[in-house]
């Protein structure tokens, strides 16, 4: 080692001593040393243990590992470092206000601890619902309960640590006034206990559709607090709902519907009844004319004639009707609509006949969810439907009300 280099650790080391020398600046150098050691310790760790875990991870066989992973356990985990890094580090300073900074990194062990906690929790939930079981008998609510709990303890203790006082008694103390504290914070319990649920649960979140008839509630989630959900209905007002009414009360939350790959549409027509009847040889000749139809009609034509072969009677035999032929034609047409998703459920069904006559629903997926071509690719199937009606002797069923006599009039 040459003369230069000797120098400047002897430079270095005078400097250190005299520093030292002085308790107040040797106590603020320790204190930054300490900073600095933890946050470095707290990288290194985080970075290579992340590296290391994700190895490990994707290597083994079980999903619990993965799940554990996804979760931010280990990640979480290594957020342990520093506090328990620092707590080591004080042991070494010599401070009359020494206990000011334990009693912060000991909330911060505490914080600390309860995100470990709760990720852990999580975990297992995601784990027990992998399993068939949890269809049956799921856990969810125990967790949520437990992790009340969890964040209740946490909070007392950390009121403890501030005020220096044992736990057990700022539990007495507030056994004392608990039923004062219930009547005073009855919204704030209800709506802490319901947004733990909500948020939990992703029962609703800010960007949501929600629809609440009971609070005129139509429109998109603004805000979620402790006491209520703002909501912008669709005419532009503002509704608020208590947060907990989201829990006790039903709703329904449109999310799904966006984040599938259609809109339903369900709508029925009704047929007047006295307008179905068998099809003509003449509606079958122009029936078969049409690219929807012509196999179709082929087909059945091949069928029923085999059917038929050995009946004796008109009431016996199996012939086309115009209602039948017009759910195929209508099924077709749909099939050939370039706004309606193929992939999922499409149909034309008849449903139970009433007094205003046969209803006739089309059922299927806008491929579109915007709520304005929604509407439109929905208005276009049913134009088109009563304008076709005709063409297959069909009629939309109305009320007839009887004339009055000009003398009434």
């Amino acid at each position: 080692m040459d003369n230069d280099t000797l120098s400047f650790w002897d430079k270095s080391g005078g400097w250190l001593h005299s520093v030292m020398a002085n308790a107040s600046e040797g106590r603020a150098v320790k204190m930054v040393l300490t900073v600095v050691v933890a946050t470095i310790v707290y990288f290194v760790f985080r970075k290579w243990l992340s590296v290391v875990v994700r190895k490990i991870v994707t290597r083994t066989r079980n999903t619990w590992d993965d799940i554990l992973y996804a979760q931010g356990f280990f990640d979480k985990l290594s957020a342990l470092i520093p506090p328990v890094a620092a707590y080591v580090l004080l042991m070494f300073i010599e401070w009359e206000y020494k206990y000011v900074l334990r009693r912060l990194v000991d909330i911060w062990l505490v914080v600390v601890i309860l995100f470990i906690v709760n990720s852990l929790l999580t975990a297992i939930n995601k784990i027990y619902e992998s399993y068939p079981i949890s269809r049956n008998r799921p856990i969810t609510f125990f967790i949520q309960l437990i992790k009340v709990f969890l964040y209740s303890v946490a909070v007392i203790t950390v009121i403890s640590i501030l005020v220096n006082k044992s736990p057990e008694h700022l539990i007495v103390g507030l056994s004392a006034f608990a039923a004062v504290l219930l009547l005073i914070f009855k919204d704030s319990i209800l709506g802490f206990v319901a947004g733990l649920q909500l948020t939990a649960n992703e029962m609703i979140r800010i960007g949501d559709w929600i629809q609440m008839d009971k609070n005129n509630a139509n429109g998109t989630v603004l805000e979620i607090n402790l006491y209520t959900v703002k909501v912008q209905n669709w005419d532009m007002t503002i509704s608020t709902i208590p947060t907990y009414q989201l829990v006790s009360d039903s709703f329904t939350n449109w999310r799904g519907m966006r984040e599938s790959d259609g809109r339903r549409i369900m709508r029925s027509i009704n047929i007047d009844m006295h307008s179905v009847h068998f099809l003509s040889p003449e509606e079958i000749r122009k029936f078969t004319s049409s690219a929807f139809l012509k196999d179709y009609i082929d087909r059945m034509l091949d069928k029923l004639e085999k059917v038929n072969q050995d009946k004796q009677t008109v009431l016996d035999e199996r012939k086309l009707t115009n209602i039948g032929v017009f759910r195929y034609y209508m099924e077709a047409w749909i099939e050939a609509n370039p706004n309606i998703n193929m992939n999922m459920t499409h149909m034309v069904r008849q449903l139970q006949p009433g007094p205003t006559g046969m209803p006739v629903q089309v059922y299927c997926f806008s491929a579109n969810k915007d709520w304005g071509s929604y509407e439109k690719i929905q208005a276009d199937i049913f134009d088109h439907i009563m304008a076709v009606l005709p063409e297959f002797g069909l009629r939309v069923f109305e009320y007839a009300f009887p004339s009055l006599p000009e003398a009434e009039i």
